[in-house]
């Protein structure tokens, strides 16, 4: 190799090293858009006896462009088709809440954004399974795990759907905490006031 050829080869690898790096959000997808998710007036808890589903009362999500100078167009637009539900313990148990999906059915517009009204995050039948279910006092009422009688997970929520011109969009997973007790009572949870 003579000289004027290694800084050459020097120049290119490192172009071609360089070039993985990107100011994308969401990595280096192909796709336009991405899009980013925010609660709003989340139950403080769950009690597990109410049968119902986990719902928020507003959730929001806003379509982002990744080359705002290139413009938008309504080919942009994500059709949101289903959301998934990741659960993870947060108290020291190691029994988490299953993985839930939902139907999404929801079109966010290119640069704008969507807001979703009592959308569920967990099922009413997930509060029968495992861990939760070991609240109800005829399963002793306890955590067998953490020995507390109640039973706290995040919750990390993704959103996958496509834009109108055919490119899969996955949103920025979103996370939320959430304690569940159990309570006899209807419509108040113990140490908490009704809503």
């Amino acid at each position: 190799m003579n000289k004027t050829s290694f800084p050459l080869a020097f120049l290119t690898a490192l172009a071609i090293l360089g070039g993985g790096c990107t100011t994308n959000t969401q990595g280096d997808s192909a796709t336009p858009v991405y899009l980013n998710c925010e609660f709003t007036l989340l139950p403080a808890v769950k009690n597990v006896a109410d049968n119902s589903l986990l719902q928020f009362q507003t959730t929001t999500l806003t379509s982002q462009l990744k080359n705002p100078a290139g413009g938008s167009s309504s080919f942009l637009d994500t059709q949101v088709e289903t959301y998934s539900i990741v659960w993870t313990r947060i108290d020291g148990g190691k029994t988490a809440s299953p993985t839930e999906s939902f139907g999404g059915n929801v079109i966010v517009p290119a640069g704008g954004n969507a807001t979703l009204t009592n959308y569920p995050f967990q099922s009413a039948s997930a509060l029968q399974l495992p861990p939760l279910n070991s609240l109800f006092p005829y399963n002793g009422g306890v955590d067998p795990q953490t020995g507390r009688s109640e039973i706290r997970q995040t919750g990390t929520v993704t959103f996958y759907g496509h834009t109108m011109s055919g490119q899969p969009v996955t949103s920025v997973p979103a996370v939320f905490n959430m304690t569940y007790v159990y309570s006899a009572a209807t419509g108040r949870v113990e140490g908490f006031p009704s809503r």
